[in-house]
Order: C-alpha cells, then structure tokens, then sequence
C-alpha cells in the first residue's frame, strides 16, 4: 500500500508538471501572436494568455509544493500579480494576505481568476491614463475568506450594476463569485472602487473550469 501511494504521489506531480508546462505553453503562444495583430485584437489575446497563465501558476504550485489537496492563497496570488506586472509594466499591484490561507485548488483557481479580471477591468476602465495602480487583500475570518480588490482610479458609472452589466469581464467575475458560493460587494471609494468577495471555505459546487453543478 505504501509503495501504490507513493506511485500515486509521483503520477499526480507529473500530471501536474505536465499540465503546466502545456498551459504555460498555449499562454506564450497567444502572447506571441498578440504581438503581430492589431491593438483590439491585442488586448483581447493577452487577457486570455493571462486566464491561461493563473491557471498553470496553480498547477505549477501543486508540483511544486507536492500538497496536492491545498494551495496557500497568499503566495499564489503574488505569483499571479508578479506575472502580470511583469506583461504590464505600467500597472502597480500590492498584495497582502496572512499567511498560512489555504483552500482546494478548485477554489484557488476561480478566486486567482476572479483577481486576474478585477485588475484587467482597472486596467482598462478605471486607468485611462494607463497608469495603473491595484491593492489586492485576503483575510480570514472563522470558515470565511474575503478577497478585496480596489483602486483609486475613475471609478463606475453611477447606473453600474454588477448583474446586469454585458462585459464579458463582469459575467466572468459573478460567475467565480457564483463558483465559490461566495458574495460580491461593490464599495464605491473618492476616488476608486472595492470589490469584495467573501466566501466559505470548502469544496465547490460547481466545476472551476466548465461552471457546472458537480
């Protein structure tokens, strides 16, 4: 029985490792193609590339870390942010997280998403100068986790309305949210915004991937 689990252990890192490598791989293919099409052709490739990015992130970390069941919030999402200000360069991101947070990698991965889309959307709405500047929270309480994302940028338009809103990158977010059993609030700063996501810990209803009911 040890030497089945141990096998076990090595398939699942491998499968792991693989798994990364490829995403990792159809990331730099859709940042290399960005570079050769027009800018709203560009900007929709590179927000892909930056999906597909936190997802491998994730992966890597399973292989990494060997703890296939976990992943520690905190680091992850500084790897993610880390990725992202590195594609751009003009967008400054603050990470700060208590340490030892850790959920199942089918709630890591939405909640990495839900903060790729939230900074992408200040980047693009709430930045019009182009220079961005995003402040990304986590903190515990009891068996709930609350993720806020704010800036001081513009703002939203008075008549925003999160659920109604056609954005391919607001349909996305509340889907997370509804992935993650979780609920989102919007607080309206001067100047800015607050996202805040607040949701149990425990396994997902729903698949992280295909937003279906298990």
């Amino acid at each position: 029985m040890r030497t089945a689990s141990d096998r076990n252990q090595l398939l699942l890192k491998e499968v792991n490792h693989r798994v990364n490598n490829s995403l990792a791989l159809v990331a730099s293919m859709l940042h290399l193609k960005a570079a050769t099409v027009e800018d709203d052709v560009k900007v929709h490739l590179d927000e892909a590339s930056h999906r597909i990015t936190a997802i491998a992130r994730a992966h890597q970390r399973l292989y990494q870390t060997e703890m296939f069941e976990k992943i520690e919030l905190g680091p992850y999402l500084e790897d993610i942010c880390q990725s992202f200000s590195k594609s751009m360069p003009n967008c400054h991101l603050h990470v700060s997280t208590a340490a030892g947070i850790e959920v199942p990698p089918d709630q890591a991965i939405p909640v990495a998403l839900l903060v790729n889309e939230l900074i992408t959307n200040s980047a693009k709405y709430g930045h019009p100068n182009s220079k961005c500047e995003v402040w990304i929270e986590v903190v515990r309480a009891d068996a709930k986790i609350s993720v806020s994302v704010r800036d001081k940028g513009i703002g939203l338009p008075p008549n925003f309305e999160s659920t109604s809103h056609k954005g391919l990158g607001m349909r996305l977010i509340n889907a997370f949210a509804a992935q993650l059993g979780g609920k989102l609030v919007i607080r309206r700063h001067a100047p800015g915004v607050e996202f805040v996501l607040t949701f149990p810990i425990g396994r997902n209803e729903f698949d992280p991937y295909l937003g279906q009911r298990r």
